[in-house]
């Protein structure tokens, strides 16, 4: 996965993916806590929990997810990531792009106005 900036026009593809925390998101990346990645016509942010060993996909916009998945996957694994976590407001497209790995639901958090599904990939078997 490639390092990206954030610049005005990466923050336009963003903006679906954001919702309310566009502010939160661009100053964690500004001080490193997140990264984010390029991956063809995909911007992925990610963070890395170290005291859990996670990688967790904060944010995914473009196109082509199906595709980036066997990077995203390389990435978590040379980060020594145990785990993948996504939270996602379409899970849909979570199930759809990782169908034929074992993703688990792990929690839905109800909220007001949508809801927030969060999934887990356990890898090899850890």
């Amino acid at each position: 996965m490639q390092k990206f900036e954030y610049t005005k026009e990466v923050a336009k593809v963003l903006r679906p993916a954001l919702y309310g925390a566009r502010g939160t998101i661009k100053r964690e990346i500004q001080q490193g806590i997140s990264q984010l990645h390029r991956v063809g016509e995909l911007y992925i942010v990610t963070r890395i929990e170290a005291d859990v060993a996670e990688l967790v996909v904060v944010a995914v916009a473009g196109r082509n997810l199906i595709q980036s998945v066997p990077v995203l996957l390389r990435y978590a694994k040379a980060n020594r990531c145990s785990s993948i976590r996504w939270h996602a407001r379409s899970p849909e497209h979570i199930q759809h792009a990782f169908h034929n790995l074992p993703i688990e639901l792990v929690e839905i958090r109800k909220g007001i106005f949508y809801d927030e599904h969060i999934f887990r990939l356990v890898l090899n078997g850890r």
